[in-house]
C-alpha cells in the first residue's frame, strides 16, 4: 500500500469535521471514523474523571488535578465569596508540538522516530 501525503486540514476542526479527515487518512468511512473519534475522546474523558493523567507522546499531557477553596469577589457587586474546591485539568503542550506550531510546521505526526544505534550515533549518521 503507497503512503499517501496527509490530508490537508483548511478550517477549524470539529468532531464532524475530524472525523472527515480520519476517514480520508486511513480510506475508511466517515461513520467508522467518527466512531473512532467519540471512542478516543471518550476514553481520554474517562480516565480524566478517575483522576488519571493522559500523556500522548509528541502531543501533550492532561492533568487533572484539585483547587482548594479559596476567597474570591464577584467582580459584578464587589461582594467577597468563597469559591469552593473542584477538580480541574491542565493541559500540558509537548516540546514537539510546540516547535511545530512555533515554526508553523507543514507536516507534523505525532509518531515516535526510530532510535539511532549506537553506531549510528558514534558516527553522526543516521
Amino acid at each position: 500500500m503507497k503512503k499517501q501525503p496527509p490530508t490537508p486540514i483548511t478550517a477549524p476542526l470539529t468532531t464532524t469535521t475530524l472525523s472527515e479527515v480520519v476517514a480520508a487518512d486511513l480510506g475508511i468511512t466517515t461513520e467508522e471514523a467518527y466512531h473512532i473519534v467519540v471512542t478516543v475522546f471518550s476514553a481520554i474523558g474517562r480516565a480524566l474523571i478517575a483522576g488519571h493523567k493522559v500523556a500522548v507522546t509528541n502531543f501533550g499531557t492532561f492533568l487533572p488535578y484539585r483547587t482548594k477553596k479559596r476567597n474570591s469577589r464577584n467582580p459584578q457587586t464587589g461582594e467577597s465569596l468563597i469559591a469552593p474546591a473542584h477538580r480541574a485539568i491542565r493541559f500540558r503542550i509537548s516540546p514537539t508540538l510546540s516547535a511545530a506550531v512555533r515554526t508553523r510546521t507543514r507536516r507534523f505526526s505525532i509518531r515516535k522516530q526510530p532510535k539511532r544505534t549506537a553506531a549510528a550515533a558514534a558516527t553522526g549518521s543516521k
